[in-house]
């Protein structure tokens, strides 16, 4: 348990500073003549409009040139594939259809089916010839309570709303028109306010009827070549075949099974949905505060002008959650707590939007870190750097940079869609 959780804070971090795009993709065709729209307009009939396609499908492609042959899920010696394959540029194909969906990809490191069929979900990997099928546990499920008349607001409120708080970090405009995949398509793009952030913006493709994203693309800054892409080379949206959301397990195949299940006690107390933010000790805490609940915290001496202290967050470990008193904690609270491990997470947070670096703390032993340095040396596009005199892990991107060493028997991550520089400060400074 303590080895996982190490890697997947690792993992985690790096995934939250390098990956921005989750979406299906590929490029665009030439101008298209759709009338003209403002930002407001084109959310709201995002909102409302879209629901009305159920079905698509198509050819798409994707590309990431963010780490060149590298995966960030490429650690120890295997080679990527499966899931993680979809990480490296490949092309394949994708169908939807209320509620279901199958990808087929081929990607640089193999092939790789997910069918979901709604009640089970199917993988198939090539590299190594498993299908494996994911079936959820079943769980009592609670009534929800029925939302108040004014929980709910009109497209048009929510979609100024979210403008108004996207505001103090990023810009959003209608930037153009263009055509993806044979269709007229708006392209929204999201710039980044703060001076310091390395990503230059994102850039949205919406089709001009449907209002359904065809493609997606992240660009850095000073840079006119986007360093991800997803999107759609061809689509459809007539109706498919249900046969399209069924999967066979190829002859020969290894073929495994697996549930998928929540701990004991969290379906009854959340109406079979895991609330992750019930986890957390909720913020944003003051240092003091975080130094209470982590007493190993380690603290930045300086910080680059403009990124200042935000706040903080405190995973409590197992032990808290045990002498915690009955009443301030759900069975299903504690029962998630307990599975997190025995030591607490802090997380420090410094800057503002995309300009915010975040400082990841966690206790760890020799051990530990050196299987950690073991699976991530592998890695290509992972360099060597020493931090406070101490051995580091760096990973720098044209997006970002993360870099991870261990002081005074603390693990530490820092990271964020900032200059090396920003981030090199922080971590030498820590104290």
């Amino acid at each position: 348990m303590r080895r996982r959780t190490l890697t997947i804070v690792v993992a985690g971090a790096v995934a939250a500073a390098v990956l921005i795009v989750g979406v299906v993709t590929a490029g665009a065709q030439g101008p298209s003549s759709l009338p003209s729209i403002s930002v407001s307009q084109l959310l709201q009939n995002v909102a409302t409009k879209a629901q009305g396609t159920t079905a698509v499908s198509g050819d798409v492609a994707w590309t990431n040139d963010l780490l060149g042959s590298s995966s960030p899920l490429s650690l120890g010696n295997q080679t990527p594939g499966g899931l993680s394959s979809l990480l490296a540029s490949g092309s394949g194909r994708v169908w939807a259809q209320d509620g279901k969906a199958r990808l087929e990809s081929q990607g640089q490191n193999g092939d790789f089916v997910a069918v979901d069929n709604g009640a089970t979900v199917w993988t198939w990997d090539s590299t190594t010839s498993t299908a494996t099928q994911y079936s959820a546990a079943t769980h009592r499920r609670v009534r929800a309570a029925s939302p108040s008349p004014g929980a709910s607001l009109d497209p048009a409120t929510a979609v100024a709303g979210l403008i108004k708080r996207l505001a103090p970090t990023a810009t959003l405009s209608v930037s153009g028109q263009t055509t993806v995949a044979g269709r007229a398509v708006y392209t929204l793009t999201l710039t980044p306010t703060s001076s310091i952030t390395s990503l230059g913006s994102v850039r949205v493709a919406i089709d001009g009827h449907r209002w359904v994203p065809l493609q997606v693309q992240v660009f850095a800054k000073g840079d006119g070549k986007a360093v991800m892409s997803a999107g759609f080379k061809t689509v459809s949206f007539g109706k498919l075949s249900g046969s399209l959301f069924s999967f066979t397990p190829p002859s020969g195949a290894t073929v495994v099974h697996k549930t998928v299940k929540a701990p004991a006690g969290i379906g009854a107390a959340t109406g079979g949905r895991v609330r992750l933010g019930a986890l957390v000790q909720h913020g944003p805490l003051t240092l003091a505060q975080a130094k209470a609940r982590a007493p190993f915290l380690l603290v930045p001496a300086s910080t680059p002008s403009g990124v200042s202290f935000r706040g903080a967050q405190v995973t409590p470990s197992a032990s808290a959650a045990a002498q915690a008193p009955a009443a301030t904690l759900t069975p299903a609270q504690r029962t998630m707590l307990t599975a997190l491990g025995k030591r607490p997470v802090a997380a420090l947070v410094y800057g503002t939007g995309f300009g915010s670096v975040v400082v990841i703390e966690a206790k760890t032993t020799p051990g530990e870190d050196a299987q950690l340095q073991q699976r991530l040396g592998s890695v290509s596009a992972i360099g060597k750097a020493t931090v406070n005199g101490a051995p580091a892990i760096k990973l720098q991107t044209s997006l970002g940079t993360v870099v991870t060493f261990r002081q005074g028997g603390v693990r530490v991550v820092v990271a964020g869609l900032v200059p090396e520089s920003v981030v090199n400060q922080i971590a030498g400074s820590l104290r």
